[in-house]
């Protein structure tokens, strides 16, 4: 709190460093939230790293401006349109920023680029596995976060293992052994402790010897214990929150598994035992070291061969999968980003041999697709195939659950796509309306959103959807209407609108 000047009016930008697992986020929330009362303007850009990978720093700069100002921002098309604004908007404002896990010095010039963009008092928290990107004017110090000492580190395995702040008697000398192999790390001690939890004391000396073979620094085998000690089905969930679902809402994401893996309860067994965590507004989230885990065992499995690979989470590497890789592909759930990629579209090949697909996320951008590209291609107009004249029988992605594709062209047609056990379906800022053909296609959803489909002046007819439970309407600027099948719905438990 010194270090940031708490009840100083001078601005103040910190950093915390400090390798992975080591409780950065944890220390700078526990600030963060001592602060903010003392602050009209806050915000908490969660995982920065990720998310200017996933999507990219203008997303972050849309929410930095948009929670400030308490609005809902305008569109930031680049970077510097981006910079340009929080300088041009924010400058008047004190405001108390938390930039959790940032990367690279590119994400500091971008979002808060000199101290003068902010107003005079404002305090700025940077944590970070990169103590080098600390080494900037603008950071007035940085703390180098350091393993916890012995006391503590009993004190957070204790209330994991027995939830009390000590260990019983009977546990002292195994708990000693626990903390030694967690070597100070908050979130090692975390694991080991919910999983111990769950031991019975007979076999904790065995597991403890178990653990003590793993030769540290290696934290990712040691937090692999607990992902072997998941069954079949719950190690299945723990590799799709990795690899897809971080950042994803509980409710909705418990559709995409179905009742028959028992979701819900596996992903209480994940949170009691440390692997994930249910944040406010229930959303799904996971350390790094456990998603990079999660996402190593999955390119293991694979023995690094993406043809192989079950879950491609990159979407590049999804692009060139389709592209590149001819023959049989075992992926389950895939992403693809059609950004600077408007001269690729898909071919009948492309997707007829990945018959396991559950997952497929489409981004980017499509405005200009034209009426006469309905249609999938690969890399030369010489491999242009209509899907209309696709044989009678060959329905792709058949066992696909999962569809998110915002922004999805209007005249794209999905009658030569299985899209039957679809659960799932995102087509948010798509220029989609009721009548497109797709809508009949999919009889099992459970739900459906529709977020700022800015063409959609009236719903779809709801007859063909009976299954529906949750249907999102938010920020559809031209709907009127909503088709009277609504009242039909009798699964529906949650419906969103706000234009209505």
């Amino acid at each position: 709190m010194e270090m940031i000047g708490a009840g100083t009016s001078e601005t103040r930008i910190i950093g915390i460093h400090g390798m992975g697992g080591i409780g950065k986020t944890t220390i700078a929330k526990l600030i963060y939230n001592k602060l903010s009362h003392d602050f009209e303007h806050c915000c908490f850009l969660h995982d920065v790293r990720e998310t200017s990978k996933n999507k990219n720093i203008q997303c972050l700069q849309n929410q930095l401006v948009s929670d400030i100002l308490k609005t809902k921002c305008i569109d930031i098309k680049d970077i510097d349109e981006g910079t340009q604004t929080i300088e041009e908007r924010l400058s008047n404002k004190r405001v108390l920023l938390l930039l959790d896990d940032v990367e690279k010095g590119n994400h500091i010039d971008a979002l808060v680029g000199r101290r003068d963009w902010l107003g005079r008092g404002s305090k700025i928290i940077i944590t970070t596995r990169n103590k080098y990107i600390l080494d900037v004017p603008e950071v007035d110090c940085s703390y180098e976060l350091s393993e916890m000492d012995v006391d503590q580190s009993l004190q957070l395995f204790s209330r994991h293992a027995f939830r009390q702040d000590y260990p019983l008697d009977e546990y002292i000398g195994q708990s000693m052994r626990a903390i030694g192999i967690a070597r100070g790390l908050p979130l090692a001690l975390e694991v080991i402790g919910s999983l111990l939890c769950r031991t019975k004391k007979e076999k904790w000396d065995l597991t403890l010897k178990k653990w003590e073979n793993v030769p540290p620094p290696a934290i990712q085998s040691k937090l692999k214990i607990s992902y072997d000690a998941l069954d079949d089905l719950q190690q299945d969930i723990f590799l799709d929150i990795a690899c897809l679902f971080i950042g994803g809402n509980k409710d909705i994401v418990l559709y995409f598994w179905g009742e028959s893996k028992f979701p819900e309860e596996a992903m209480e067994v994940l949170q009691n035992m440390s692997l994930i965590n249910i944040e406010e507004e229930n959303i799904v989230w996971m350390h790094d070291q456990l998603r990079d885990l999660g996402r190593e065992i999955v390119r293991k499995k694979s023995n690094k061969n993406i043809k192989e690979q079950s879950r491609v989470w990159d979407p590049k590497e999804g692009l060139d999968l389709l592209r590149k890789h001819k023959g049989e592909k075992k992926v389950e759930a895939l992403r693809l980003n059609l950004d600077n990629h408007q001269q690729y579209r898909f071919s009948y090949e492309g997707f007829e041999n990945i018959s396991n697909l559950r997952f497929l996320e489409v981004d980017g951008l499509m405005e200009n697709f034209r009426a006469e590209e309905r249609l999938l291609w690969h890399e030369s107009p010489s491999n242009v195939l209509p899907l209309d004249d696709f044989q009678e029988n060959s329905y792709l992605l058949p066992q696909l659950r999962w569809l998110s594709w915002p922004k999805i062209p209007p005249t794209f047609k999905i009658t030569n796509f299985s899209m039957e056990d679809v659960v799932i379906l995102d087509l948010s800022k798509s220029k989609i309306t009721h009548n497109w053909k797709g809508w009949s296609h999919m009889k099992n959803l459970k739900v459906m959103n529709l977020t700022d489909c800015v063409c959609l002046e009236r719903t779809p007819d709801f007859s063909a959807h009976s299954k529906l439970e949750r249907l999102i309407l938010c920020d559809c600027f031209e709907l009127v209407e909503i088709d009277k099948s609504i009242c039909q719905l009798k699964s529906l438990v949650f419906f969103r609108c706000n234009r209505l």
